[in-house]
């Protein structure tokens, strides 16, 4: 596998691994705060931090992004991203603990692929089409099966 490409495929599986372990935190937390969106925003204001030294520190190497190019992005976009981790961070602080991690992420997984198979398949929020195929539906319909067996058995 090349450079280019094994990066970062070690990247995902690393942060994979980190993702899975998230809602366990973030429920606990939840407990303890007595709120998934208690624990939600305790999540993204950490993460915020986080991001805005690592950010800092290359900006400072690499400068920040000019008044145009920030003026010229189209505003739904600074909200979106954060808008849609919002609610998979606080659906997890809630639901991973109710219905176990292992069940959450079956879930989760099956609904992305297929969520993402449509948007590839259209064209949508600006990427490149892909065409379904039969053997990418059968993947998601097998898939979708596992989900089931983990979340059953």
């Amino acid at each position: 596998m090349p450079i280019n490409t094994l990066a970062p495929f070690l990247l995902t599986v690393i942060a994979g691994a980190m993702v899975a372990a998230q809602p366990a935190f973030n429920g606990q937390l939840s407990g303890h705060l007595g709120s998934p969106l208690r624990a939600a925003l305790v999540s993204f204001t950490a993460g915020a931090l986080i991001m805005l030294a690592a950010v800092s520190v290359l900006a400072y190497r690499a400068g920040w992004p000019s008044l145009e190019r920030i003026s010229n992005t189209p505003p739904h976009l600074f909200v979106i991203g954060g808008a849609l981790g919002a609610v998979f961070v606080t659906t997890a602080s809630w639901a991973a603990p109710k219905i176990g991690t292992g069940s959450f992420f079956a879930l989760l997984f099956a609904a992305q692929l297929i969520a993402a198979m449509a948007i590839d398949h259209f064209g949508l929020f600006g990427i490149e089409e892909r065409s379904v195929t039969l053997l990418r539906v059968l993947g998601a319909g097998f898939l979708s099966v596992g989900a089931w067996l983990v979340v059953n058995h």
